[in-house]
């Protein structure tokens, strides 16, 4: 076994090589995941810390609740969408950790950024470019774990880079709360380019995390990309429009799994945005009590979820069921339903976070499973667009309408902050049922898919 040492490489993919030099070790495979993970986990605590800061920044800023989901989701989701299809162009081409280190400094950068803020619209820009940042680490993350891992071992390895996402978003509300309380009791800070409130200062802080994930990454080797299916240069490259031909052919299979898996997003985006908020106005939590108690949660349910669907999934496709990938996500999102339903409805908040832990971890079964599907049925030298095509549509659909529908609930239909529960207990559920729907209509179409990919095999 080689060692993992720094890999810099600015030329193009590298030509189509034999099995003996694209072989890795489980150890090296493994280390390059917990390396894209920890990558995860700050970039997820980077968008997601201002859940935990709504009600400050609303204050500050005078915003209301249909502008905070905004800011929580469309402002990111925005670039974020648009910019993952042509940074996924540049990863299917060049070398994919230098792509994920430039976004790094990007995401890192623009969270500083935030905290620097006096209004809407600058807050509203400095989130674009988190989402800018960002959209660089799943497509080229998902390839180069595509070319460590053999096809039946994918499932596990996408579950785990996937579900550590998860681990972010609860140390977000843990490291947080705990950050947040410490600085409200201290109060405004004088630094030397200005005096900052108490969130101003969490976004600054909490930016630092990227310096150690900058070295982390530099540590990973691109690996050479199998099957032959590398793009050697503009001369040899698929035409522009090959990426929407592949699916467009398929479109039965890919469409609804797009729409379908994205609902499921846009109701775990919908949850993590506004539960915060309804412990907090519901159950009168602190932000520090937010973070103790569902931060937790949040990362053990998330992580879980993603994980156990992830290794449930392979263990199903080596077991011969071939539709494994979409069959175990209609059946968790069937099991997360009632509970999703039930949470924000009770008095107790020990009752709705234990309710809330099991939506949590059904509910993001998709993310490991499900979104496996995708390399699984694309093409080497297309991995990442199509990823990255599912990603415009998953965070247009998922961060921007999960949570903007509970905020227009809120605000529009019920008409009071306090309202807060309604809005969970109906617009989560109904984006879950939505992608139910949509995820069963391509389980006929995606069964022909795989049998005609299996016949021409031979």
């Amino acid at each position: 076994m080689t060692s993992i040492s720094p890999a810099i490489d600015l030329e193009p993919a590298t030509p189509s090589v034999s099995p003996e030099d694209t072989a890795h070790s489980p150890l090296r495979s493994w280390l390059v995941v917990a390396a894209l993970s920890f990558a995860a986990i700050v970039s997820y605590i980077d968008r997601q810390i201002i859940n935990l800061l709504v009600d400050p920044i609303k204050i500050d800023l005078g915003l209301t609740d249909v502008q905070i989901s905004l800011l929580q989701g469309f402002s990111f989701a925005l670039l974020y969408a648009v910019m993952a299809i042509p940074l996924a162009w540049i990863a299917d081409r060049y070398n994919r950790k230098w792509v994920i280190l430039g976004g790094l400094i990007c995401w890192s950068a623009a969270t500083f950024g935030s905290g620097l803020a006096m209004g809407f619209v600058f807050l509203f820009f400095a989130r674009m470019f988190v989402g800018i940042g960002e959209a660089t680490l799943s497509p080229a993350g998902f390839s180069m774990i595509s070319d460590y891992f053999p096809k039946e071992k994918l499932p596990a390895a996408i579950g785990v880079f996937t579900g550590t996402g998860f681990i972010g978003s609860g140390l977000a509300l843990v490291i947080g709360g705990y950050l947040y309380a410490q600085l409200e009791a201290i109060g405004p800070i004088t630094l030397p380019f200005g005096t900052f409130k108490p969130w101003q200062i969490t976004f600054f802080t909490v930016s630092l995390l990227s310096v150690p994930v900058f070295f982390c990454l530099l540590l990973i080797r691109e690996p050479a990309r199998k099957d032959g299916n590398v793009v050697l240069s503009d001369d040899d490259a698929p035409p522009a429009l090959e990426i929407l031909s592949f699916i467009r052919s398929n479109a039965l299979v890919f469409f609804p799994l797009f729409f379908g898996f994205s609902c499921f997003a846009a109701a775990q985006f919908g949850i993590g945005a506004w539960a915060p908020s309804y412990f907090i106005r519901v159950h009168e939590w602190t932000q520090l009590e937010v973070g103790q108690f569902f931060g937790p949660v949040v990362m053990f349910g998330g992580v879980t979820g993603v994980v156990a669907g992830g290794f449930a999934a392979e263990k199903m496709l080596a077991s011969g069921i071939k539709d494994a990938t979409l069959r175990l996500p209609i059946i968790a999102i069937l099991c997360a339903l009632p509970f999703a339903i039930a949470f924000p409805l009770v008095s107790s908040p020990w009752v709705a976070l234990a309710l809330l832990a099991l939506v949590l971890f059904f509910g993001t079964v998709p993310f490991g499973a499900g979104v496996a599907t995708f390399p699984l049925i694309t093409p080497n030298r297309m991995r990442a667009q199509v990823i990255a095509v599912y990603l415009l549509i998953a965070n247009l659909l998922g961060y921007s309408a999960g949570p903007l529908l509970v905020a227009w609930l809120t605000d529009y239909v019920f008409g009071s902050p306090a309202a807060i529960d309604q809005s969970l207990a109906l617009a989560p559920p109904a984006t879950m049922i939505i992608g139910l729907v949509l995820v069963c209509f391509a389980l006929k179409p995606y069964r022909k898919m795989i049998q005609k990919t299996e016949m021409e095999s031979f």
